[in-house]
C-alpha cells in the first residue's frame, strides 16, 4: 500500500520535475554560451549556475508555502522574475545561434515547467480524504438529481400549459364558426321569409325519432323482415286538393263584393267547387285577405279560402298569395 502510495506520488511529481530540470539545464547553457562572449567560459558557466541556483530555491520556497498554505510573497516573486528573464534569454539564444522555432520552443519549455509546479502543488495542497469526496460526491450527485426532477417538471408543466392552450384555441375557433354559420342562417332565413312569407302560425317541425322508437323499429326490422320506417310517419307530400270544410266560424263573407272585385278584374266571377283560374283565383284570394281589418295572413286567408267551398292545390294558393303580396308592395 505505501509503495503504491510513493508510485503514484512520483507519476504525480515526474512531469513538473522533468520540465524543471530541462529549463534549468536549457538556461545554464544558453546564459553561459551569451555571457562567454564578454568574459571568460569558466566565469560565464559559473554565474549561469548561480542563476540557476537561486532559481531553483525561489522555486522550492514558493512550492513549500503553496503546500503549506501560507503566503510567501519573496519567493512567489522571485519565481516569476526568473521565470520571465528565463524566456526572454531562451529566446535570444534561439535567435542567435539557432533558429525562430527553436528560440520560440525554448522560451516555452520555462513556462510550461512553471504550470505544471503550479498545478501539481495545488493538486497536492487540495487533496481530501476519501469519506469526504464520497461525501461531495454524494452531495453532487443529489443536486444534480434535483436539477433533473426539477427540469422535468418544468417542462411539463410548459406542454401542458402550451396544450391548454391550443386546445382553448381550437374550441374558441369551434365556437367562432358555429357563431358564424348561425348568423348566416339567420340571415337566410330573414331573407327566404320575406321573398316567401308564409302563415305566422306555422307548426312545429314534429320531433325526432327517439332511441327507444329506433330500437322498437329496427327490432321490428330484424324480427319480422319488415321495412325499418315506421308505418306511423305520415307523408310529407302535401295534400292534393284542398277540402273545402263548412263552419268554420268566420266573418260572412260578402259574395257581391267578389263579384265586384272580378269585374274589376275582367274575369267571371269565381264558384266555390268549380276550377279556378289564375286570374280568378287571384281575385278570390284578393277579396278573403281584405274581407277584414287588418289584412288577412296566408294562414288565415287558407282557412277562409277552404270555408268558402273553393278548392286547389295548396302549393298553387301559395304561389297566388306571394304573388299577390308582391304585387301589392309593388304599389306605390
Amino acid at each position: 500500500m505505501k509503495a503504491k502510495h510513493v508510485l503514484r506520488r512520483a507519476a504525480h511529481w515526474s512531469l513538473p520535475v522533468a520540465l524543471t530540470g530541462m529549463s534549468l539545464g536549457w538556461t545554464v547553457y544558453a546564459v553561459g554560451e551569451i555571457l562567454s562572449r564578454q568574459a571568460p567560459a569558466a566565469l560565464a558557466m559559473t554565474v549561469a549556475g548561480i542563476y540557476d541556483a537561486v532559481w531553483l530555491y525561489a522555486l522550492a520556497m514558493e512550492t513549500a508555502h503553496r503546500r503549506q498554505g501560507s503566503k510567501g510573497t519573496l519567493p512567489a516573486v522571485l519565481g516569476w522574475v526568473f521565470l520571465v528573464t528565463s524566456v526572454g534569454v531562451l529566446f535570444t539564444h534561439g535567435l542567435m545561434y539557432a533558429t525562430p522555432a527553436v528560440a520560440v520552443i525554448g522560451a516555452v519549455v520555462p513556462a510550461a515547467a512553471k504550470a505544471t509546479l503550479i498545478m501539481a502543488v495545488e493538486r497536492e495542497a487540495t487533496r481530501i480524504s476519501a469519506g469526504a469526496q464520497q461525501q461531495i460526491d454524494a452531495v453532487r450527485s443529489a443536486t444534480r438529481d434535483q436539477v433533473a426532477i426539477g427540469r422535468a417538471v418544468t417542462r411539463a408543466k410548459a406542454d401542458r400549459h402550451t396544450t391548454a392552450a391550443v386546445l382553448e384555441r381550437e374550441e374558441r375557433k369551434a365556437r367562432g364558426k358555429a357563431q358564424k354559420v348561425r348568423h348566416e342562417a339567420a340571415q337566410e332565413l330573414a331573407k327566404l321569409t320575406s321573398e316567401h312569407p308564409v302563415d305566422d302560425d306555422v307548426p312545429e317541425v314534429p320531433a325526432l325519432f327517439s332511441d327507444d322508437d329506433l330500437a322498437q323499429v329496427l327490432g321490428r326490422w330484424t324480427q319480422e323482415g319488415v321495412s325499418p320506417v315506421s308505418p306511423q310517419v305520415a307523408p310529407v307530400s302535401p295534400t292534393p286538393q284542398l277540402p273545402a270544410p263548412h263552419g268554420a266560424g268566420h266573418t260572412p263573407l260578402d259574395w257581391a263584393a267578389l263579384a265586384g272585385v272580378a269585374a274589376v278584374a275582367g274575369v267571371e266571377t269565381p264558384e266555390p267547387g268549380g276550377p279556378l283560374t289564375e286570374e280568378q283565383l287571384t281575385v278570390v284570394l284578393r277579396w278573403l285577405r281584405h274581407s277584414e281589418n287588418p289584412p288577412l295572413s296566408y294562414r288565415k286567408a287558407l282557412a277562409a279560402y277552404r270555408a268558402a267551398g273553393f278548392s286547389a292545390k295548396e302549393e298553387r294558393v301559395r304561389k297566388a298569395y306571394a304573388a299577390l303580396i308582391d304585387a301589392e308592395d309593388a304599389q306605390p
